[in-house]
């Protein structure tokens, strides 16, 4: 039955006489406000019922008047809040900026009574609620730590003026040679003298190959230059990339004091230098690079294991040959020209470029050829490959 919004029960009109009127009844009590569909018109022969009691309803303009009722809650009586609790520990006191007098309104609470050694007068002043959300600290950070794009642009503006330093000398151009044994790394000029130099020690190692990223101080070639080791930092750390690379080499070279950062690429590796003490005015002008045999060894021997333990699939063995093997070639027309290495490390450079070729790759030719193209190097290649490099080893350990 349709709701009306008359001062009778919910649900349904009343009549003249008080009672509920019948379905066939006019409704005549109603508000114009129903949601129910139009009262019929009355027939001229119906008939009604006069009641028996005295007592008359009220009159259509007075129900008209009154305000209707919006729903059963709307005269229930409001409900008052929660008073707050304390969600502090037992004894702990809010900071004295948060403490209000009492304003004595109603239903506020009051805090537990004070000791007997506590005054009156710092009993009254004592606040009527305890902040809570206010005295909450959420940050549970370091303060004093650093982010790190604040370290890459601190070693960015380093690397900045190391460049402008050498550009006011003219030496932005020249060649740059690194003695790890003496701790020199200098910068050539075209006509062989020295233009600038600076102190080296290194900081950490970076594979291309393999995204490992070593620290110097657990490396056994560069142990002797390297920095001291750092307290809280890993000694190897596995899954890097070039840019988790820097970041490493960037928190080792400020935790050693370094003053600039310089990445070395050698064949089979990245080396990061931290250098110090930069100077224009050298006290010797001429440099004598040492032997690359350390260097060469090292890159033949990870190559060597890595086929014979299998544990890198054939296009990363062939991309690290190649790699080594330009590398070489490179140190032979760059560091080491006009040496007694040039004729070795070319050699050694070319047939390690031969090696990573013997490697098959997935492709329309090798497929059409009937070469198997596997992601594992299979066991004849393997054993060719090791017999290979281990001739090469025998070669260079004669000069170490």
């Amino acid at each position: 039955m349709p709701k009306g919004r008359g001062p009778g029960k919910q649900g349904s009109v009343q009549s003249k006489s008080g009672k509920p009127a019948r379905k066939g009844e006019a409704r005549s009590g109603a508000t114009a406000t129903g949601r129910g569909p139009k009262p019929k018109a009355k027939k001229a022969a119906t008939r009604t019922r006069t009641p028996r009691t005295a007592t008359p309803g009220p009159s259509p303009a007075r129900r008209a008047a009154k305000p209707p009722r919006s729903g059963p809650r709307a005269n229930a009586p409001k409900r008052r809040p929660p008073p707050a609790t304390d969600t502090l520990p037992q004894g702990t006191e809010p900071p004295r900026e948060l403490q209000k007098p009492s304003n004595g309104r109603a239903g506020s609470t009051r805090t537990p009574a004070p000791s007997s050694a506590i005054t009156r007068d710092r009993a009254s002043s004592r606040p009527e609620t305890v902040a809570r959300a206010t005295q909450l600290d959420w940050n549970d950070t370091l303060r004093n730590a650093r982010s790190p794009d604040d370290l890459v642009d601190r070693w960015a503006r380093r690397g900045d003026e190391l460049l402008r330093r050498l550009t006011e000398h003219g030496a932005a151009q020249h060649e740059y040679r690194a003695d790890l044994r003496d701790g020199r790394f200098v910068w050539i000029a075209p006509e062989g003298r020295v233009s600038a130099e600076a102190r080296a020690q290194v900081v950490c190692s970076w594979s291309r190959s393999t995204s490992v990223v070593a620290m110097a101080w657990s490396d056994a070639l560069v142990r002797r230059s390297a920095i001291a080791r750092i307290d809280g930092m890993a000694s190897e750390r596995d899954d890097v990339d070039e840019e988790g690379a820097w970041r490493v080499a960037m928190e080792a070279a400020e935790a050693a004091g370094a003053q600039y950062l310089y990445r070395v690429p050698t064949p089979h590796a990245w080396y990061f230098l931290a250098l110090r003490d930069l100077t224009f005015a050298p006290d010797r002008e001429s440099f004598n690079p040492g032997t690359p045999v350390g260097l060469v060894l090292r890159g033949l021997a990870d190559t060597r294991q890595a086929i014979e333990s299998r544990a890198e699939p054939a296009a990363v063995v062939r991309e690290r040959m190649v790699g080594i093997g330009s590398a070489l070639l490179h140190h032979a027309e760059y560091a080491y020209r006009d040496t007694d290495w040039v004729a070795r490390l070319e050699r050694t450079g070319r047939r390690m470029a031969h090696l990573a070729g013997m490697v098959p790759r997935a492709s329309y030719g090798t497929i059409a050829a009937g070469r198997p193209s596997d992601d594992w190097i299979d066991r004849d290649l393997a054993v060719e490959l090791i017999h290979a490099i281990a001739l090469l080893e025998d070669e260079w350990n004669a000069f170490a």
